[in-house]
């Protein structure tokens, strides 16, 4: 699935990359670590901390014309993140994956005399890949849960997300800069789909089955940190990293 995540990720990142040649624009490509803390909402759980801060890396390549106000960013970031999937008691069984972001943005630059400020929102899609089952709270270790099917199972979902982007100082404007922003992003966990049927064993109690959809919205903020760097290959021209 992660490989027909990348091809239209790909294909975007050639059209931009070609049309250099013949543009008077300018790209800009940024990179950066990002930390989030993922919500999720549901009938199966009501529990809002389930030890989901989550770390991940965040890219991104933009056509930006010479002293332009809006400007057009795609943004791709990948990690790994923790979403609840059934509340028993104080304890929360969740779902462990690697996620990939794929966000197509517009941007609205807001320039001062000594810094700059982003401001953008747009559309894309998340892919979320199983990986671990684990429970959270305060009696975790005496409980043991296995993934006994799914059914109508969904990796790709809808998603959305705003956020700015801040640059301050003696950095605006220049070939080399940092900027830290902050991101609020919505994934929408399409209904009727994956279905878990779970058997659930605490201490020397039998297996007791559990069925719970993992369905719901997700509000995902994030704080981050990026990178830029201005690289000249021609007068009229630039390309960022």
């Amino acid at each position: 699935m992660a490989a027909k995540v990348k091809s239209p990720v790909y294909l975007i990142l050639i059209c931009l990359l070609l049309s250099s040649g013949t543009s008077w624009g300018q790209y800009e490509v940024s990179s950066g670590i990002d930390i989030s803390y993922p919500l999720l909402t549901n009938k199966y759980t009501k529990k809002l901390n389930y030890g989901q801060l989550s770390f991940g890396l965040r890219a991104g390549i933009a056509y930006k014309p010479p002293e332009t106000q809006f400007f057009p960013i795609l943004n791709v970031s990948l990690g790994r993140c923790r979403l609840p999937l059934l509340q028993l008691n104080q304890n929360v069984a969740a779902l462990n994956f690697n996620y990939i972001n794929v966000m197509l943005n517009e941007n609205f630059i807001l320039r001062f005399p000594t810094s700059e400020v982003f401001i953008y929102g747009g559309i894309g899609f998340t892919n979320l890949n199983r990986k671990t089952l684990v429970f959270t709270g305060p009696g975790y270790s005496n409980l043991e849960a296995t993934i006994d099917s799914v059914k109508d199972v969904t990796n790709l979902f809808p998603a959305m997300n705003i956020g700015l982007e801040y640059n301050y100082g003696e950095s605006a404007g220049k070939d080399l800069y940092i900027t830290m922003g902050l991101n609020f992003q919505y994934i929408m966990l399409l209904a009727d789909r994956n279905n878990y049927y779970l058997s659930v064993r605490q201490s020397s109690i039998n297996n007791v089955p559990y069925s719970a959809s993992f369905s719901g919205d997700v509000i995902a903020p994030s704080f981050y940190l990026a990178i830029h760097y201005l690289l000249h290959h021609n007068k009229k021209s630039k390309m960022y990293l």
